[in-house]
């Protein structure tokens, strides 16, 4: 019976600390990357979050599958810049990896753009771009934000950017894509 209880303990104490309690083991780097991205919007879940973000990155990289890459930089440029990677200023700050400003979301979307480009995925090349153009804003640096999202809509309307049956999502408050980025630009940036 005392053995019963002990091994109980154990495992709820081991399954407590473990970063990633509740989420389903997978070998698949697109499930890790969904529940990353899952996991990112969960307060208390930014560790885990991060670790299958990386763990996917790592998996696309082995594969050479470009797409994968860019999505899991996209993900990662998008953790470095959110409020679940701010919660855990002082862990990050302890191991010398907290960035205050969005420099080191900026590096992952760069990254991001790179292999994109490399898939042939201009609307991923867009997407990413103008998430660099939003990052530049939160750090208050409206030039290089207007640059970028400028940058963006133009990759964006350009003959590179033909439709390789990916949809990348928007923010549903506008009808397109280009329409979204027409209102950050309208919005924030001189004439």
């Amino acid at each position: 019976m005392n053995v019963k209880i002990i091994v109980t303990v154990f495992l709820v104490i081991g399954l407590l600390g473990c970063a990633a309690a509740g989420v389903p083991y997978t070998n698949d780097p697109w499930k890790k990357l969904a529940y990353a991205f899952q996991l990112m919007q969960l307060e208390g879940r930014a560790l885990p979050a991060e670790k299958l973000g990386l763990q996917a990155l790592n998996d696309f990289e082995k594969e050479q599958n470009w797409y994968g890459i860019a999505e899991a930089e996209y993900f990662l440029g998008s953790f470095y810049r959110s409020p679940a990677y701010r919660s855990y200023q002082d862990f990050y700050s302890k191991h010398n990896e907290y960035d205050p400003t969005g420099q080191k979301a900026i590096s992952h979307y760069q990254k991001s753009i790179m292999a994109f480009a490399k898939d042939g995925d201009y609307w991923g090349v867009a997407k990413s771009t103008f998430e660099i153009g939003i990052t530049y804003l939160r750090d208050s640096d409206v030039e290089n934000a207007c640059i970028s999202a400028n940058e963006s809509l133009a990759t964006y309307k350009s003959d590179k950017n033909i439709f390789k049956g990916r949809v990348h999502p928007h923010n549903q408050k506008f009808e397109s894509f280009d329409a979204m980025i027409e209102a950050f630009i309208k919005d924030n940036c001189p004439t």
